[in-house]
């Protein structure tokens, strides 16, 4: 499991999830029991499927339970890093200048000579840091900015793809199926209904 996710949830979840992280919390960990945790997401895709008017209170207490669980589950404040790479660099800036930058085309080697360290370093201990790659962090920032933005406002799709950091329409749309497994039409128009 990866709590990793929790930075799409804007800057307050940003903040509340880096301190987790200072105080001994892990981002990627290994639970002994996963039922629980299925039980939550089966109840809130559920809730998504259904006509219940206060559907959105619903999941967002399911959503509450279930990263109570994460990081109930996650938290090992005693536990120190065994990797000594960790304690020498920390890469949390690199972090939040994707948070703040992810519309713009960002490389790896940019930021390996933006944040003076080692690309091949940077890759290893951002994943170790926070569970994903910081192509897929990326593309996840870029993704979720754009489900918001189709949920909760007018905008062309096309213009949405380009502020998202998503670029052309045809690219936006086949990587927004790739991972949410339908266009961003379809997306959109599952909200209205």
């Amino acid at each position: 499991w990866s709590l990793s996710w929790i930075h799409f949830y804007g800057p307050n979840m940003t903040a509340i999830y880096d301190k987790y992280l200072e105080r001994g919390g892990r981002a990627v960990f290994h639970p002994v029991s996963v039922s629980g945790f299925l039980e939550i997401c089966h109840r809130i895709y559920e809730l998504a499927d259904s006509d219940d008017y206060i559907r959105d209170m619903k999941i967002n207490s399911e959503l509450n339970y279930l990263l109570t669980l994460l990081m109930n589950e996650s938290w090992h404040p005693g536990e120190k890093h065994r990797d000594a790479d960790l304690k020498k660099q920390n890469v949390l800036p690199v972090k939040q200048y994707l948070d703040e930058h992810y519309q713009e085309k960002i490389s790896l080697d940019f930021l390996a000579e933006h944040f003076f360290i080692s690309k091949y370093y940077l890759t290893r201990v951002f994943r170790e840091q926070f569970g994903v790659s910081i192509s897929s962090y990326l593309m996840n920032r870029r993704v979720t900015k754009a489900k918001y933005m189709l949920r909760f406002s007018d905008e062309k799709i096309k213009t949405i793809g380009y502020k998202c950091g998503l670029g052309e329409p045809h690219y936006f749309s086949r990587v927004f199926r790739q991972m949410e497994g339908m266009s961003p039409l379809e997306y959109r128009e599952k909200w209205e209904k």
